[in-house]
Formats: structure tokens, sequence, C-alpha cells
């Protein structure tokens, strides 16, 4: 899975996945303030803003497994960390598939660096990792597993217009 991919790229990917984690634990707090009144789980109403730095690494890098990587390495630096979660071993699951997911959705479309695929890549990250959240951990019921699913997906859109911008921003002052 790695050999197809340059030392380059994986400091990237880490870099990003680390930047990701780093996140977590600023802006998690503000989110989790807004869901836990209403009986949501904070990742999935944040989960856009941390989904967008796994889609920048699949846009920058544009390799196969990018995704994948991304999300195993942030899982095994949660595991090792401790820093965001209480998952424990199942971070390797809620992380990597995402992950997954992700580079599925960038494999799908032709034009994967413009908004739609990122939005989309985004989107459909955050509601895999939702679902393995709302069904594995909290065992909601279907009404509830659906609202978070539909947040979830929204969410994840916002995360892929904020990754849209960032990689434009990026690519316009010429560091990728």
């Amino acid at each position: 899975m790695l050999k197809h991919m340059s030392a380059r790229d994986l400091i990237l990917i880490a870099a990003l996945a680390a930047i990701g984690i780093a996140i977590k634990p600023v802006v998690g707090p503000f989110f989790k303030m807004l869901s836990r009144p209403l009986g949501i789980p904070g990742g999935s109403f944040a989960g856009g803003f941390y989904m967008m730095w796994l889609v920048l690494a699949i846009v920058i890098v544009q390799k196969p497994s990018t995704g994948l990587v991304f999300g195993v390495l942030q899982a095994i630096g949660v595991l090792i960390f401790g820093i965001s979660g209480n998952q424990g071993a199942l971070s390797l699951v809620s992380y990597a598939v995402p992950g997954l997911m992700a580079d599925l959705v960038y494999l799908s479309f032709a034009r994967r660096k413009h908004l739609v695929a990122q939005m989309s890549m985004c989107a459909i990250a955050n509601a895999a990792g939702a679902l393995i959240s709302v069904i594995v951990l909290f065992n909601h019921p279907l009404p509830i597993v659906l609202a978070v699913l539909g947040m979830a997906m929204v969410s994840g859109m916002v995360g892929g217009v904020l990754s849209f911008g960032i990689y434009k921003s990026l690519k316009e002052i010429r560091i990728i």
C-alpha cells in the first residue's frame, strides 16, 4: 500500500493527519456544547471540519489509498497519544473506514479536485465515521441514526467547501 508513495507524500499525509488530531481538542468542546443538549454525537456535528484534512490529503497527494493511510495514521496517533476519543482499538476502524470511503469517492470522480468532488468525499467520509459511532458506540435507534447521518452529511459538505477553499489557496500561492 505504501510502495507507490514517496517520502514527500507520506510526510504530507502525516502532517495533515496530525493537524486533524491536534485540532479536535481545540474545537471539539465548542461543538459538543452545541450537540450534547440535542443528544447528538459531537463528532458527527463537527466531523466535516475534521474530515476536511483527510480530503486535503487525498487531493494533494493524488494517489490510491491516501485516505486509508491517513485514517490509519490518525488512529495510531489517537491510540498512542490518547488525544481524542474514547474508542480504544475501535479507533482503527472508526478512522480507517472514513479514509477508505473518501478514497472510493475520489476514484469515482473524473474531476477530482473540484468542489463537488471534495464535498462528496468529505460528506461520505463523515457519514461513515458517524455511522460507526452511532451504531457501534451509542446503539441509537433508527430515527436518531438517520438524523445523525443527515447532520453528518451536511457537516461533511461544509467541510468539503472548506477543503476546496484551502486547496485553491494553496494552489494560488504555489505551495502545492
